[in-house]
C-alpha cells in the first residue's frame, strides 16, 4: 500500500471508488496538491456538508500505519469523547495530589468512541487529557482539524489570522528539521578506495582486508582521505553551529573565574595550589604565604603553562600538556614534564622557584614519572622504548650533570612488562613497579641513599600474582596482594635497613586484612598512626580507618603463610579500625586530591598527620576535597567545586538512582542514573520519550565511578537522562566481576550493555529512538560490538579513539603493546580464543544493516590506539552504509503518491593532531565536547534550549504539567548569545523567535526587533531578553515516584560511619581519572549480591554465534 506524509494533499480527499481526474484535481501549491474547500470539491467524492467533512485517515487507500497511533477506538462507542474526556478529569481528580508519573505506567490509552464532529470538550479538560501523553493529542488532533475547517468555511474573514497561527507551527516544524539535520541536503560523503590485502594467518583462514593500506600515515591518499572525512563531519553538522555555539556559551558560563585547587603547605611556609583564569587554556601554579604586618598573602605565579604553551618551542604545536610536576623536598627546585604532540612522551624541565630561572638541566623521552631524592641532588626517572610508550629503564640523575652520564639502574626487558615509580608516602623509599596485566613486581631503592644503588626486591614474581606496596616510616611494608584469592588482601612485613643482607621478606609477613569473596580492596595509605584502606563491595566504595599498633614479635621470627581466604580481621594489632560513610547512596571517593599537583605535595605533608584527604563527589553532588580526622571522625571541607552562570545550580532539583538490569544469564547488572527531576517522564514512548545517553566502558578491570560534570548539566536541562553501565569487564563489584567480562568471556560485557539498554527502554526511561550510547578507548570496542548486535536498540553512537580492530591488531606482534595486551583480550594465536575474538570483532563484524548515526573521534598521535583503528572502520562502514535518498514521488496505477522512505542516518569521522586524551586546553576541550553534544542533540531531536525550572503554585504543590505549564517553560540564553546567533547568518535570516511556547532558532527571514515578532496588530511577541529569576524549589514535592521505597536525600556534609567504595586502576586502554576529568552513573536499596559465578561457555558461545 502506497505511505506518505503528506495527508492532506487533494488526491486523497478523492472518494477511494471514484479516481481523480485531470479536470477534477484539486489546485496546486507549488508541486502539491492544495486542500479542498467546499466550493472546489471535484464532483463525485464526499458530501461537503460542513459538518461532516472527509477525514483522509478514514480512507481506505491510506496506509494504517499512517493513521494516528492511537486513534483505534470504534465509532460505535456510546458516550462521545466529551463524556469519556470528562470521566477521566473525575478519575485523576479523585486521586490524591497531582497526577504523578512513573516509568513504569504506561501511556493512559483512550476507549472506544464517535468522532467529535466539531463537539470537542472544553479547553481545560482537554489540557489535562493531552499533558499525559504526545498519543493523546495524535487521538484528538483529526478532529481538532475538523473544528478549524469548520471555523474557516463559517467565518472565512479570519482565515488569514488562522493562517497567521499555523504558520507559526509549520515554521517550527520546519526549523526543528534543519536543526536535527533532517530534509537537509548533504555533500556527498568521502569513499573511500578499497585495495584488497589478501593474507592467510595462522589458522588457515583467507583474510580480506581492503583497508589495510589506511595504516600507512605517510602515504598522502591516506591523509587526504582523513582531510576530506573531517571536513564531511564538519560540513554534516554545519546546520547545528547555532547549538554548538550554545552549548559552548553554557559550558563557559558555568565556569568558575576564581576556580582554583585545594591549598598544601609545604615546609618552607608557602601554600601551594594551582587555578584557571578565564581566557586562559591551561592553569597558573601558584603559592602564597601569610603577611604577618598586612595580614594578607602575597600571591607568587611561579609557574605558567600559557607562557610555555606560547614559547617558541610550542607555540606551533597542535597539541600541548603539563603532565606532571613535581616539588624537590627544599622545595627550591620544581621539574615539570611538557607533552608536546599527545603521544606521552614528556621532555622535562627543571626550574628555580625563587629566582624564576630555567637550569640547564633537561630529560627527553620520559614517562610522568619522576621523583626527587631526599636530598634533592638526584633525579630518579623512567625513559620509553622509541616508539612506544612502555617504561622500561630506571636511571638516576644528577642535577647540574650531562646527561649522558646518567646511571642507568634497572631494566625491564620483558615486553609484557612496563615499569611505574612513585615514592613512599613516608619518603624513605623509592617503589618500582614493574607490572603486566596479571603479574607484578615492586622492587625498592633508599630515597637517601647517594651510594647505594642496589635494587632490593619485596616479593619475586609469580605468574598470575600482583602486589603494590608502600613504607610505613620505613619499619615496615605494608603489601596489597591477590596471591591466593578473588579480591586483594594486605599484610606486612619488615622492611630491610640500608646496607644490610638480603632477607626473605614474604616469610616474615603478617596478615593485616585477610581475603573477602565480595569485598574488592582497591588502594591503601599509611599514616604513623593509622592505615586506611579504600574498599569497594556491591558498587559502593568504602573506606576503612585502622589503628596502628606496634606488633609484638621478633623480627627474625618466621611468620606463618597467609591465612585462607575468610571474612573480617585476625585477631591482632589491626583490630581497631572504624568506617567513614556517606550520606548519598550513589557516590565516588579518589584517594588524595584530583589535581595531580595538589595531590603529589599532599603525599609529602600527611605522612606525619591523623588527616585523609580525599576527593568526594556524585551524579549530583560537585566535586569536594575533603580532610577527615581519623581520630575526632570529623570531616573539614577544604575545596569545592564552584558551578558559575545562570541559573544557579541546585541539586535539589537532580535525582540520582541505582537500578538493576538482569543480564542473559540472570546476573543482576548494576547502573546508576542522573536526571532532572521536574523533565523526567513528560514524554512517554518512541520519539516522545525522554532522550538517553547511556554511558559504559567494561574493560581492564576499570570502574566506571559516578561523578559530577558541569558540562553534563547541558544534556539534564534539555530532559536527558545519563546512565552508567557498571558491566562485567570493570571491577565495579569485585575482581571476579572483571574475570566474568575479560578473555574467552568478554561477550559478557556487550550482553550486559545490551541489557542495560533493554532495561531502560523496557521501564520506560526512555525508547530506541531516542537512546544514545557512548564509550571510548576499549569502550569504544564495546560500542561497535553492541551496534554489529544489536543496532536496532540505538539511535545514535559516540565513540572516541576506539580500539575496534581486535583481531588482526592482536595477531600482529609488531604492533607495541600487542604481547601486554594478549592477557586481557586472550592471544587469538589459540583457536578457542581466536573463535570467540572473530564473533565480536567490530572491524570484522561490519556488515551492510541498518546502524545508528555514529560520530567517531580519533587522535593522529594517539600511542594507545593507533590512529587507523577509527579510520579503517569507519572505511568500511562506509562501503555497507546505504547512500542518501531523496524523498521523490512515484506515480503507481492507483493514482497515490509513493513516499521514498529517507535515510538520514550519519556517520561521521573526525581525526585531529591529539593524543589517546583528546585536546587538553580548556576551551578546546568545550570546543569538541560542543559538537559531540550537538549531534547528539540533533540526532536523538532533543530540545536545542535548555528548559528552566517550572514554577509552582501558590500552594506549594507542584502544578500538574499540563500544556498550560509548559507554556511557561523558556529557553535559557543572553543577550550576547541572541546577538552571535543573530549574526551568524546575516542577510540569510538566522534569528531567534517564539512562538509563544518555546523560543527557538528560525531560519525564516528575521524581524525588525532580535527576539521578538511582531504580530498582525504591530504588538511584539516572543521571549524577554533579560534573564528571569528561577524560584527556589522544594525538593519534596519535585520528588518522582521510586521503585525500591522512598528515600530522602541529604548532602555530603554528614559523614557517618557505616559501609561505603574506590578508584579504578590505572590500566593502558583506561581513561585518565576517567569521568573525574570527564572527556568523557547508581540506588534505591541494597540487592542482594550479583552472581559473579562461571558461566556456560559453550551456551554463550552458541548465543553470540547466533547474532552472525
Amino acid at each position: 500500500m502506497a505511505k506518505r506524509d503528506d495527508l492532506s494533499y487533494g488526491p486523497i480527499l478523492s472518494s477511494p471508488s471514484t479516481p481523480t481526474t485531470a479536470s477534477s484535481a484539486a489546485p496546486t501549491l507549488g508541486n502539491k496538491p492544495a486542500l479542498d474547500t467546499p466550493k472546489t470539491r471535484p464532483a463525485n467524492t464526499q458530501p461537503t456538508d460542513p459538518s461532516s467533512p472527509v477525514r483522509p485517515y478514514e480512507l481506505n487507500t491510506v496506509s494504517p500505519s499512517m493513521r494516528p497511533h492511537a486513534r483505534t477506538h470504534s465509532s460505535s462507542s456510546p458516550g462521545g469523547p466529551r463524556s469519556f474526556i470528562s470521566q477521566f478529569i473525575n478519575d485523576s481528580a479523585s486521586t490524591k495530589g497531582s497526577p504523578s508519573w512513573s516509568p513504569r505506567e504506561s501511556t493512559y490509552e483512550m476507549p472506544p468512541t464517535k468522532n467529535f464532529h466539531n463537539k470537542l470538550p472544553p479547553l481545560d479538560e482537554m489540557d489535562l487529557f493531552i499533558s499525559q501523553s504526545a498519543d493523546n493529542l495524535l487521538t484528538l488532533l483529526p478532529d481538532m482539524t475538523d473544528s478549524i475547517h469548520q471555523l474557516i468555511v463559517h467565518y472565512p474573514e479570519i482565515y488569514l489570522g488562522v493562517w497567521e497561527k499555523l504558520r507559526l507551527i509549520l515554521e517550527e516544524a520546519e526549523t526543528r528539521d534543519k536543526l536535527h539535520g533532517r530534509n537537509i541536503e548533504l555533500p556527498s560523503p568521502p569513499i573511500c578506495e578499497a585495495k584488497p590485502d589478501v593474507k592467510i594467518n595462522i589458522h588457515g583462514d583467507e583474510v580480506v582486508d581492503n583497508y589495510d593500506w589506511l595504516k600507512d600515515r605517510e602515504n598522502p591518499d591516506v591523509l587526504k582521505y582523513i582531510e576530506d572525512e573531517n571536513q564531511f563531519a564538519i560540513a554534516a553538522l554545519r546546520h547545528t553551529e547555532p547549538l554548538q555555539k550554545l552549548l559552548y556559551n553554557e559550558f563557559v558560563s558555568r565556569l568558575d573565574s576564581n576556580e582554583e585547587s585545594a591549598r598544601v603547605t609545604l615546609p618552607d611556609g608557602w601554600s601551594y595550589y594551582s587555578k584557571s583564569q578565564v581566557g586562559l587554556e591551561y592553569r597558573l601554579h601558584c603559592r602564597t604565604r601569610l603577611n604577618l604586618t598586612a595580614g594578607t598573602g602575597e600571591e607568587q605565579v611561579y609557574l605558567d603553562e600559557n607562557e610555555i604553551a606560547q614559547s617558541p618551542e610550542y607555540k606551533d604545536s597542535t597539541y600541548f600538556r603539563v603532565g606532571f610536576l613535581r616539588h624537590s623536598p627544599d622545595c627550591r627546585i620544581i621539574a615539570y614534564g611538557v607533552d608536546g604532540l599527545g603521544n606521552e612522551q614528556f621532555t622535562t624541565f627543571f626550574k628555580d622557584v625563587e629566582s624564576g630561572d630555567l637550569l640547564p638541566d633537561m630529560l627527553s623521552n620520559i614517562c610522568e614519572n619522576l621523583e626527587f631524592s631526599s636530598c634533592g641532588r638526584f633525579i630518579y626517572y623512567l625513559t620509553l622504548v622509541p616508539e612506544t610508550e612502555r617504561a622500561y629503564r630506571l636511571y638516576r640523575h644528577v642535577l647540574g650533570s650531562a646527561v649522558e652520564l646518567d646511571q642507568l639502574l634497572y631494566e625491564e626487558e620483558d615486553e609484557m612488562f612496563c615499569l611505574a615509580m612513585t615514592k613512599s608516602g613516608d619518603g624513605k623509599f623509592i617503589m618500582i613497579n614493574s607490572s603486566a596485566q596479571v603479574t607484578s613486581e615492586t622492587l625498592f631503592l633508599h630515597a637517601d641513599a647517594e651510594d647505594d644503588t642496589q635494587l632490593g626486591v619485596i616479593m619475586p614474581r609469580k605468574e598470575g600474582i600482583t602486589y603494590s606496596a608502600e613504607s610505613h616510616d620505613g619499619e615496615y611494608f605494608f603489601v596489597l596482594t591477590n596471591e591466593n584469592s578473588k579480591n586483594n588482601w594486605l599484610y606486612r612485613t619488615p622492611a630491610p635497613k640500608r646496607h644490610s643482607p638480603p632477607i626473605d621478606l614474604v616469610v616474615k609477613r603478617e596478615t593485616v586484612i585477610t581475603p573477602r569473596d565480595f569485598v574488592l580492596i582497591e588502594d591503601f595509605q599509611v599514616r604513623r598512626r593509622h592505615l586506611v584502606v579504600f574498599e569497594r563491595s556491591n558498587c559502593h566504595q568504602n573506606v576503612r580507618v585502622i589503628e596502628l599498633a606496634a606488633p609484638q614479635f621478633d623480627h627474625s621470627e618466621r611468620r606463618p603463610e597467609a591465612p585462607p581466604c575468610s571474612i573480617g580481621l585476625e585477631p591482632g594489632p589491626f583490630d581497631k579500625y572504624h568506617y567513614v560513610s556517606f550520606s548519598e547512596t550513589v557516590y565516588s571517593l579518589l584517594p588524595e586530591s584530583i589535581n595531580e599537583e595538589a595531590s603529589n605535595l599532599s603525599k609529602m605533608t600527611l605522612f606525619d598527620t591523623n588527616v585523609l584527604r580525599f576527593t568526594y563527589s556524585s551524579l549530583v553532588q560537585p566535586r569536594q576535597v575533603i580532610d577527615y580526622d581519623m581520630d575526632t571522625r570529623e570531616s573539614l571541607t577544604v575545596h569545592t567545586e564552584q558551578i558559575a552562570g545562570t541559573p544557579v545550580y541546585d541539586a535539589s532539583n537532580y535525582e540520582q538512582l541505582r537500578l538493576f538490569s538482569t543480564g542473559l544469564d540472570g546476573t543482576a547488572v548494576p547502573m546508576s542514573i542522573v536526571f532532572r527531576k521536574d523533565l523526567i517522564g513528560q514524554g512517554g514512548k518512541g520519539l516522545d520519550a525522554n532522550p538517553c545517553l547511556l554511558y559504559t566502558y567494561g574493560a581492564y578491570g576499570s570502574c566506571c565511578d559516578p561523578v559530577f560534570s558541569t558540562q553534563r548539566l547541558s544534556l539534564l536541562d534539555r530532559g536527558f537522562i545519563y546512565a552508567i553501565a557498571h558491566v562485567r569487564g570493570g571491577s565495579d563489584m569485585g575482581m571476579g566481576w572483571y574475570e566474568e567480562g575479560k578473555l574467552g568471556k568478554k561477550p559478557n560485557t556487550f550482553l550486559d550493555v545490551i541489557s542495560c539498554a533493554e532495561y531502560l527502554i523496557k521501564e520506560g526511561y526512555t525508547s530506541a529512538e531516542k537512546l544514545a550510547i557512548y564509550g571510548r578507548s576499549a569502550g569504544g570496542l564495546m560500542i561497535g560490538a553492541v551496534v554489529n548486535m544489536r543496532p536496532d536498540l540505538f539511535k545514535t553512537a559516540l565513540t572516541e579513539v576506539p580500539f575496534v580492530d581486535a583481531v588482526n591488531t592482536m595477531l600482529d606482534s609488531s604492533i607495541p603493546w600487542t604481547a601486554f595486551e594478549w592477557e586481557e583480550w586472550g592471544n587469538p594465536e589459540n583457536p578457542e580464543i581466536y573463535q570467540i575474538m572473530k564473533q565480536y570483532c567490530p572491524y570484522s563484524n561490519v556488515r551492510p544493516q541498518k546502524y545508528p548515526n555514529l560520530l567517531v573521534l580519533g587522535g593522529m598521535n594517539d600511542p594507545r590506539v593507533a590512529f587507523f583503528e577509527p579510520l579503517k572502520w569507519v572505511a568500511k562502514l562506509r562501503s555497507c552504509w546505504p547512500p542518501k535518498i531523496t524523498p521523490s514521488l512515484q506515480t503507481p496505477d492507483d493514482g497515490l503518491g509513493d513516499l521514498v522512505e529517507r535515510d538520514d542516518r550519519m556517520l561521521l569521522l573526525r581525526i585531529e593532531e591529539v593524543g589517546h586524551g583528546g585536546s587538553s586546553g580548556q576551551y578546546a576541550y568545550l570546543e569538541d565536547l560542543a559538537f559531540e553534544y550537538a549531534f547528539l542533540i540533533s540526532t536523538l531531536q532533543a530540545p536545542v534550549f535548555r528548559i528552566d525550572k517550572e514554577d509552582e503554585s501558590s500552594s506549594g504543590r507542584v502544578e500538574p504539567l499540563t500544556p498550560s505549564t509548559i507554556r511557561r517553560k523558556k529557553g535559557a540564553f543572553t543577550d550576547e548569545l541572541l546577538e552571535e546567533l543573530s549574526s551568524a547568518q546575516r542577510g540569510g535570516g538566522l534569528g531567534i523567535e517564539s512562538d509563544h511556547l518555546q523560543p527557538f532558532i528560525s531560519l525564516s527571514k528575521t524581524t525588525g526587533e532580535m527576539g521578538h515578532r511582531r504580530n498582525s496588530t504591530g504588538q511584539l511577541t516572543g521571549i524577554p531578553l533579560v534573564q528571569q529569576q528561577q524560584p527556589q524549589v522544594d525538593r519534596q514535592q519535585q520528588q518522582p515516584q521510586q521503585r525500591q521505597g522512598a528515600r530522602v536525600r541529604s548532602r555530603f556534609e554528614e559523614l557517618k560511619s557505616s559501609e561505603g567504595p574506590t578508584t579504578s586502576q590505572n590500566r593502558r586502554r583506561s581513561t585518565t581519572l576517567l569521568e573525574f576529568s570527564e572527556k568523557n552513573t547508581k540506588q534505591n536499596g541494597k540487592p542482594a549480591p550479583a552472581s559473579q559465578g562461571p558461566r556456560s561457555q559453550s551456551k554463550l558461545t552458541e548465543w553470540i554465534a547466533n547474532f552472525f
